[in-house]
């Protein structure tokens, strides 16, 4: 029983110091695509870059399926 409530405690902390670095996360994933959409732009690779991109997610995605 005390194994149970230690690791719910455990668990429950885990849950809330991810919760609390969400926001932390988004904007720097959103900072870093930017500053990376902006570099390829300029370097005219943004077309390619993004098809690449997105013919991984489509992989991942079908791999799921």
């Amino acid at each position: 029983m005390m194994m149970t409530l230690l690791t719910f405690a455990i668990l429950g902390v885990s849950v809330l110091l991810v919760i609390c670095g969400l926001r932390t996360l988004a904007q720097d994933t959103y900072q870093t695509i930017a500053l990376a959409t902006e570099r390829a732009r300029k370097a005219g690779a943004l077309i390619p870059r993004a098809s690449f991109a997105t013919l991984w997610l489509m992989i991942f995605a079908l791999s799921y399926m």
